[in-house]
């Protein structure tokens, strides 16, 4: 599909009264409601790993971008799709123990790094010549006992360009007021982020590349949407849900068979690095087949109060289940229209727990101004968006309260209950409830 360049009046007219209503959010700081804004998932942080948590921040400070410097990597041309390559397997040893007995089989080590997250060390090892993943997997179980290994997946953005207009998204779910005092830092793996767009000049973002070798790094067009719809400046054309927030992004996809594509290896990198800069909530806007060495980080993250929001997935209703959205311990969010119909390419299953808009969002394009897009990667902000400010709002709630008081308040859809295409319905907006209530969660310090 392609981008749509047509005008959209009433998309004009929805930016005219943000202006409005932005300019309250500035001159009332007591406002505790949110506001419109467009919804992959970022990270947050105005500073980099090590960095404190959000209790204690002023979100009236001036706006600042704070960045590392990323390593040159190639940009080439490559093929429309790069051959696959060689399948490697991903292999986590406990700290202290020593990989040389794979070395001395006949595998290969072709990177490694340490985890913290995990207590060990990670590695990306070739096969010998004419062992397959299934004999690697059985010859490695034998060599190090107590090791946890799996294939290298690969795991894709979730996104396709839309060609229609209309974009009534952060109304659906009562995002009506901008953000004011709350500033919550967010987490974000992604693809490359344009640092330099209009929409997050100046925004509190951070910036991390995840060691991808030789390998060239990805383009920028799904992660500069996704950090843009969670960060995205209140005064430029696609504003952010949440402007006031922090950011800590990892750009952790290269180019390669799969076109943008990310593997554990580098996906575990990434986790280590957001989970050093103690960010409340972390965005997945992609999708891809089971990894225990995934899941083992999400389990330890969540087990540290770190929320997971992931993308339900864009195979279809017939689709296997996607990773890392259906993990246990994820917060995995479908797609739907502005009619509330289920968008037609998104994942089902019953690991589905929130629905969100996510076709014909407008959203950040790579370089300047927006595009119209659809994709379970669009949704997935929206429920990143509101968990983190109700984990700043109430820090003192543990995690899984935080996410049954927004089941109880979602819009049920479909079938009465949960089931498998909405899950517990269509998230409300900080400070909205679908059931009725005028308030959420206690809020402390109000």
């Amino acid at each position: 599909m392609t981008d749509d360049d047509r005008p959209d009046l009433a998309r004009r007219r929805l930016l005219t009264r943000i202006g409005l209503a932005g300019a309250t959010a500035y001159t009332a700081p007591a406002l505790t409601h949110l506001g419109m804004a467009h919804a992959s998932g970022g990270s947050g942080g105005g500073s980099g790993a090590g960095s404190g948590g959000s209790g204690g921040r002023d979100s009236w400070r001036p706006a600042r971008r704070q960045t590392r410097p990323r390593p040159n990597r190639p940009r080439a041309a490559q093929p429309r799709q790069a051959p696959p390559p060689p399948p490697e397997i991903l292999l986590l040893l406990p700290a202290g123990t020593s990989v040389t007995p794979a070395i001395d089989a006949g595998y290969e080590v072709r990177a490694t790094v340490s985890n913290d997250l995990l207590d060990g060390r990670l590695y990306r090892l070739d096969l010998p010549a004419g062992r397959s993943i299934e004999d690697g997997l059985a010859d490695l179980a034998g060599l190090l006992p107590g090791a946890l290994m799996d294939e290298n997946h690969f795991y894709t953005p979730d996104a396709f360009l839309c060609d229609s207009e209309g974009c009534d998204a952060h109304e659906m779910i009562g995002w009506s007021g901008w953000p004011s005092i709350y500033a919550p830092r967010l987490g974000m793996i992604d693809t490359g982020i344009n640092q330099d767009h209009p929409a997050l000049s100046g925004q509190k973002l951070t910036i991390h590349q995840a060691d991808l070798g030789p390998r060239a790094e990805a383009g920028r067009k799904h992660g500069t949407a996704i950090a843009a719809m969670l960060i995205g400046r209140l005064d430029y054309r696609v504003p952010g849900l949440l402007p006031n927030a922090e950011l800590v992004a990892v750009e952790a996809f290269h180019r390669g068979h799969l076109g943008e594509q990310a593997d554990a290896f580098s996906l575990a990198s990434a986790m280590d690095l957001l989970m050093a800069a103690d960010v409340d909530v972390i965005n997945m806007s992609f999708s891809g087949p089971y990894n225990p060495i995934l899941e083992e980080m999400i389990i330890r993250a969540t087990e540290r109060e770190t929320a997971v929001v992931a993308a339900a997935g864009n195979g279809g209703p017939g689709a296997e289940p996607a990773y890392p959205a259906a993990f246990d311990a994820v917060i995995a969010v479908t797609a739907i229209d502005r009619e509330e119909g289920i968008y037609r390419q998104a994942n089902q299953g019953p690991y589905i727990n929130f629905a969100a808009p996510g076709v014909r969002v407008w959203a950040a394009a790579s370089v300047s101004g927006g595009r119209l897009k659809s994709g379970t990667s669009y949704a997935a902000p929206f429920v990143t968006a509101s968990l983190a400010v109700q984990r700043v709002r109430a820090p003192s709630v543990p995690l899984d309260q935080t996410v049954a008081e927004m089941v109880r308040c979602a819009k049920d859809l479909g079938a009465p209950g949960r089931d498998s295409v909405f899950g517990d319905g269509l998230v409300a907006a900080p400070g909205q409830c679908f059931a009725g209530d005028t308030e959420f969660l206690p809020v402390s310090g109000e």
